[in-house]
């Protein structure tokens, strides 16, 4: 298979961006990271399908979530909240703008043909359109 398909209107991923103060501080965000994973696989938050930290260097790391609908990790992960309060003291912090953390929210229109992510089912993803043979040309 070659090109994109299309995926259900109702994915999305989300983006957030940590620029941490120091080097040191990316073990223990990432430590979170994993706790927070661990409590979002026994607790299955709805529409939670796969979820990543990625490092960009040292003092930059990201979570990438997708999501079936609209993204609602906090109410059942509520460690969720105390995990946040400890990264905001690891952030960076502009003069102008406070800390250095961003987040986005973006609605997907298609995925690569060969996707393949863990155990992640791409029917999960896919339109039933898609599934009758309808494709978006690659771009």
């Amino acid at each position: 298979m070659q090109g994109d398909i299309e995926v259900r209107p109702d994915i999305r991923c989300v983006i957030t961006r940590f620029r941490l103060r120091r080097r040191r501080y990316l073990l223990p965000t990432y430590r979170d990271f994993r706790r927070l994973r661990t409590l979002a696989l026994a607790n299955e938050p709805p529409g939670l399908l796969r979820f990543a930290f990625v490092v960009e260097n040292m003092t930059t790391c990201y979570s990438l979530s997708l999501w079936s609908g609209r993204p609602r990790f906090s109410s059942p992960v509520p460690e969720h909240i105390d995990v946040v309060r400890r990264t905001f003291g690891r952030l960076r912090l502009d003069a102008e703008h406070g800390p250095e953390l961003w987040s986005t929210t973006w609605r997907l229109d298609s995925a690569s043909s060969n996707l393949r992510w863990g155990d992640l089912d791409p029917g999960q993803l896919v339109d039933l359109a898609t599934r009758e043979g309808v494709r978006v040309d690659a771009a």
